[in-house]
């Protein structure tokens, strides 16, 4: 009879660790294979629903073009079957027809996939000056739109950029605000294309910093086409402190340069001894 008893345990215990392994790879099943692709509920929407743009200038001083994708994304599981979405353009656009292009005006999810994009180019050339052009696209997903994101709203525009045609453009006295008040600086043209800058650093260096400046040179400064501007790593300047000499300043600086509106944005560092002493921003304009 104890031995019945021991072999129906025995037979009851293993017939639970059967049905225990049975129900853990009947949930791995319905996780990841056990679904129909075709018939799954799924929705489309656009990434990046709202965003925008502006042109750029290139190294020649003119501008380029804005692109980039229109993308959609499946919520939902992946389907055994291509989705095509189709794109329009709404009614509400501001943007005219000859100012942008898409590489195709329908995006296709591959079977399987779960993304897919266009791409989108704003065309420079034909856009109008410091102007933002608004650009709403619709998608039919064959009744598949979420509810959310199913329109794009793109805000494009095309930056005023001046050339630099003329050297005497920017020269001048230029003055601003620097982190001990008033900023002043004097730019000149050199022959060979490149800027001299005088003054920088100087309000920081005696009015906050305290020193005496004993020597000081200009600044070479080079002013690209593109609208931005850069100093090379030089040496600008010795002072005294409580009348002791101090090592010697170098400066090196990027920034970005408007003929339009004729303003500097100077983003400078002070070097003494080889390191990066302090990093200080100028925004000045021409006086």
């Amino acid at each position: 009879m104890k031995k019945a008893i021991k072999y129906i345990l025995i037979f009851v215990i293993g017939g639970v660790f059967l049905s225990s392994c049975e129900e853990k790879l009947s949930n791995y099943e319905t996780m990841t294979n056990d679904y129909d692709k075709g018939n799954q509920t799924h929705y489309i929407q656009f990434l990046n629903a709202t965003a925008s743009f502006e042109t750029a200038i290139d190294a020649d001083g003119l501008p380029t073009d804005i692109v980039t994708s229109v993308g959609v994304a499946l919520l939902g599981a992946p389907q055994s079957s291509d989705i095509t979405v189709t794109l329009s353009k709404n009614n509400s656009s501001t943007i005219g027809d000859n100012m942008w292009t898409l590489s195709s005006n329908t995006i296709t999810i591959p079977a399987g996939g779960t993304s897919g994009s266009v791409t989108l180019t704003a065309i420079a050339d034909e856009m109008i000056e410091d102007e933002t052009s608004t650009l709403v696209l619709d998608m039919d997903a064959g009744g598949a739109e979420a509810t959310s994101a199913y329109q794009i709203n793109y805000n494009l525009k095309r930056i005023k950029f001046c050339p630099l045609e003329d050297l005497n453009d920017l020269v001048g006295t230029w003055s601003g605000i620097d982190s001990e008040g008033n900023a002043s600086q004097v730019v000149t043209a050199l022959d060979d294309g490149t800027f001299m800058i005088d003054g920088l650093n100087v309000g920081w260096m005696e009015g906050y910093w305290g020193e005496v400046i004993v020597d000081q040179v200009p600044l070479v400064m080079i002013m690209n086409p593109n609208g931005t501007l850069e100093i090379e790593l030089q040496y600008y300047m010795e002072t005294t402190w409580n009348g002791a000499a101090q090592p010697k300043y170098s400066v090196s600086a990027t920034g970005k340069w408007d003929n339009c509106k004729k303003t500097m944005i100077i983003n400078y560092d002070l070097h003494q001894g080889g390191d990066v002493l302090i990093s200080i921003t100028e925004d000045i304009a021409l006086d």
